[in-house]
């Protein structure tokens, strides 16, 4: 379900787990009980503070996990599967109750387990609370405590050594982070937002179903991503708000069960193949589905014009998600383009099969290289490997590793600061 549209439905009655086990996996919460335990009270302190929030987000980036006897608690919106819903829940509890008691800071859990139903609205969250600074308001005076962010002193530290070879062998030599475009750059430049327009080079139809679950699967694979920027060293956005604004198409009658708010593109230009590969099964198009040049950040920053779009910032797409008809089943490519693969890779995505070929070439859209080469080589991988799987070495991982979290946050350390020949800085 699309993170705007979902209804979270705050319950306070009390179950229980038998053994730890991992934040990101799912649990039954009809099997067991415990009383005296409360939705978003982790810490067990009798309060919804931003000490609970930040044990939910340390354990979405695999920096803790929590006990048996806390998942209940963690388990926000009581669907049994704890993940980021559940910190956004927590943080608008505990927003929504100081907004209604402005002296108190934090919220007590209460004595009776009421039901509060917090709908998820389209908003861009400025900075995770517990990231910034807790306030307590007592009449006059008022007081504020800091919260420390992570940074590269944070780093695991067998990783330093293969993060410092893939910056100055890989990033830096190949300037994989040169281009001022990259999602980093798209997203500061969308206030903590993504853009899409889908370039449709196929002619199979598309239901409106499936138009809807594109635009979470994009959503849910750029935050497992960014989630591990989330409270690292000045990055300020929390979930990243992703929207599909448009669809380009060969022939718009893919587009089943259209709706009148739904902008669909069937400006064509003649597409040569032959430098593709093909499934053996299925001709790849010769005409390629365009949106248009002025709506395009990518067009804006390659002919240096600046940034404003016709219509506003909301009705400009970053990126194209690309879906060819006969390209191969497995495999594709990524940039600050976008990401291409075959219209059958990503509809058999949208179920969440092999979303990880879909995150892989959305790295490089971050900057971060293949590793196809050998050991020490020009286009391969460090000296004694790395110290735990990729997503960025084919084949080597089916999922977003903390190692490629922290290859993440070291380029962030690294680019952060940058300004051009003018003094510019390049992340106002």
């Amino acid at each position: 379900m699309n993170l705007k549209k979902k209804l979270a439905v705050i319950t306070m009655s009390a179950v229980t787990l038998l053994s730890a086990v991992p934040l990101d996996r799912n649990y039954n919460a009809e099997e067991v009980q415990i009383p005296s335990v409360y939705k978003g009270d982790i810490n067990t302190d009798g309060i919804l503070s931003a000490e609970d929030v930040t044990i939910i987000g340390h354990c979405l980036v695999k920096k803790g996990f929590l006990e048996a006897e806390d998942e209940y608690a963690a388990d926000v919106n009581s669907d049994g599967d704890i993940n980021v819903l559940d910190l956004i829940a927590l943080k608008r509890i505990i927003i929504n109750n100081a907004a209604q008691q402005p002296t108190e800071a934090t919220t007590e859990v209460p004595t009776e387990a009421p039901t509060e139903t917090i709908t998820e609205e389209t908003t861009t969250t400025t900075a995770p609370i517990w990231y910034e600074t807790e306030t307590t308001v007592t009449e006059p005076e008022v007081t504020t405590t800091t919260v420390q962010q992570l940074d590269l002193s944070d780093m695991p530290e067998n990783y330093a050594d293969p993060l410092d070879w893939v910056w100055t062998n890989r990033i830096e030599r190949e300037n994989s982070t040169g281009r001022w475009n990259t999602i980093f750059d798209q997203i500061y430049g969308g206030n903590g937002t993504l853009n899409y327009v889908v370039r449709w080079q196929s002619y199979k139809q598309v239901t409106l179903e499936q138009r809807q679950q594109f635009e979470d699967l994009i959503e849910t694979s750029v935050n497992n991503w960014t989630n591990y920027l989330e409270g690292y060293d000045g990055w300020k956005y929390g979930h990243i708000d992703v929207k599909i604004v448009g669809w380009a198409v060969i022939d718009d009658d893919v587009i089943l069960d259209r709706q009148p708010d739904e902008i669909i593109y069937t400006d064509c230009t003649p597409y040569d193949s032959s430098g593709d590969t093909s499934n053996g099964r299925e001709e790849i198009p010769t005409l390629l589905p365009n949106a248009p040049d002025e709506l395009s950040r990518m067009y804006h920053y390659d002919t240096g014009i600046g940034y404003d779009y016709p219509g506003g910032l909301d009705k400009r797409f970053d990126m194209y998600l690309w879906a060819t008809q006969g390209f191969p089943d497995i495999g594709g490519c990524g940039g600050d383009w976008g990401q291409r693969l075959s219209d059958d890779a990503y509809l058999n995505m949208l179920d969440g099969t092999n979303i990880h070929v879909f995150e892989h070439e959305l790295g490089h859209g971050f900057g971060i290289t293949d590793f196809y080469g050998e050991e020490g080589a020009i286009d391969g991988f460090p000296p004694g490997g790395f110290p735990e799987p990729t997503i960025m070495m084919a084949g080597n991982s089916t999922e977003i590793t903390n190692y490629d979290g922290w290859q993440l946050r070291y380029i962030w350390s690294k680019i952060k600061d940058q300004t051009d020949d003018n003094g510019n800085k390049r992340f106002n």
